[in-house]
């Protein structure tokens, strides 16, 4: 019994080594300032506006740079050193949240504030995203990384299960005790502030090993050659565009919930809170399980299945405002997290795991690029909720990923024989020069 639950957990023995477990210690304060953020930043705009677009609209403000500059930073991280990129991004998300605690606490905060704020940050996660990306998997051995990558995928999970309950518990704690909600939404803007300086902290005591650079000319011949090689490679470009619709989707609902909880449950910050951080519990569950039968995690079945289930799972989120209220609420945002966590955990092993060390940085500028279109779904998402409503605007994303994933699986052979392509990656690397 004890040999199979140290099996189970061996997955976090990846932390032994020691730059990769600074790595991670610096993310996991920088994700939970990034969770906590989305959480402050919907309370702040829906209380000043009762409007469900404009928390799409402060959302979007956050993707757009994302449209512009993920295949510049991807190339830069295939390029130069990928500490300085990561520094100087974190370093300017907490000096905007640190000016936008500033304006909350003088009481000259409005929405156009939080709009420029998250567009600035837009650029410079954009900035730092492929470099992140990039450094962890030469932190840790190539029969690591599957671990590595759940831990990562674990981070945000874990955080989504207590950041947002954190955010929206400041607010209310110290608006039960100042008599000002706002007051307490300052506070939680300079918390997190300080989990985006501790990744910069981060960047300044590890140590990179040597790693093989992209050769182009100029930057822009490596951006060009990053897309030609994703594009020839199918697999990475057919998980590159389900990732972009899962998120875009999927995960906006995220943007959502502040409406969705207080006009279609009824609920109040607390309650935002709890129902927040559901799908982050959900999503180390998800991890778990999936990092701990590590030899399944490149199998074209559970790629398929977690996509499905992930708009599945949306969908029965939707119906909870008229079924079953509070509870069935939590449950399918528990379960979205969980089987979410699934898909991304799997589609990240395989992107590493196919992709060389001097591409790597390029493809997965064009992943963050994907991920980063994330707020745009949301932005859609408002408009549909304003013209109809908040349930509808989320149920619609979740059956379009539904019938997406059908038909990628339908047109993609590649996609389903992915374990034999990893076999092959692997044998390639280990063949003699």
């Amino acid at each position: 019994m004890s040999s199979l639950l140290a099996r189970r957990v061996a997955f976090v023995t990846v932390l032994r080594h020691r730059d990769y477990r600074i790595y991670y210690l610096g993310l996991l304060a920088s994700v939970t300032a990034h969770q906590g953020m989305v959480a402050a930043q919907g309370w702040l705009v829906y209380d000043m506006t009762s409007l469900p677009a404009a928390l799409g609209y402060v959302a979007a403000a956050q993707a757009v740079p994302a449209l512009f500059l993920s295949l510049l930073s991807g190339a830069l991280a295939d390029r130069f050193d990928p500490r300085r990129f990561i520094a100087l991004g974190q370093g300017i998300s907490a000096m905007m949240m640190a000016a936008l605690g500033v304006a909350v606490l003088l009481d000259a905060v409005a929405v156009w504030h939080v709009a420029v704020s998250a567009f600035v940050i837009g650029i410079a996660q954009t900035l730092d995203q492929p470099s992140r990306r990039a450094i962890w998997p030469v932190l840790v051995p190539r029969a690591e990384m599957l671990y590595a990558a759940s831990l990562n995928q674990g981070v945000w999970n874990g955080t989504r299960a207590v950041a947002p309950a954190v955010a929206t518990g400041i607010i209310a704690i110290v608006g039960a005790m100042t008599g000002d909600e706002r007051f307490g939404a300052a506070i939680a803007f300079f918390a997190i502030a300080a989990g985006f300086a501790s990744m910069v902290v981060a960047m300044g005591v590890i140590h990179l090993p040597e790693i093989r650079r992209s050769g182009g000319a100029t930057v822009l011949h490596d951006i060009a050659d990053g897309l030609v090689y994703t594009w020839r490679q199918r697999i990475l470009f057919t998980l590159l565009v389900l990732s972009l619709v899962i998120g875009f989707f999927g995960l906006s609902y995220q943007y959502m919930m502040p409406a969705f909880a207080q006009d279609s449950l009824g609920l109040d910050t607390e309650d935002l809170g709890f129902l927040l951080s559901a799908s982050g519990v959900g999503g180390i569950i998800g991890v778990v399980g999936v990092a701990s039968f590590g030899a399944y995690q490149s199998r074209a079945w559970l790629i398929g299945f977690a996509a499905a289930g992930a708009g599945a799972a949306v969908m029965g989120l939707a119906s909870s405002a008229l079924w079953g209220g509070y509870a069935l609420a939590l449950v399918f945002a528990a379960a979205s997290g969980a089987i979410n966590a699934l898909f991304q955990v799997a589609a990240s092993t395989v992107l590493n795991l196919l992709v060389p060390d001097h591409y790597r940085g390029r493809v997965f500028g064009l992943r963050g690029l994907m991920w980063n279109l994330m707020p745009l779904g949301a932005l859609q998402a408002g408009l549909v909720a304003t013209w109809v409503s908040v349930p509808f605007a989320i149920a619609l994303g979740g059956a379009v990923i539904i019938i997406f994933t059908v038909l990628v699986f339908i047109a993609s052979p590649q996609l389903r024989r992915v374990r034999s392509l990893v076999t092959e990656a692997d044998e390639g690397r280990n063949a003699p020069a």
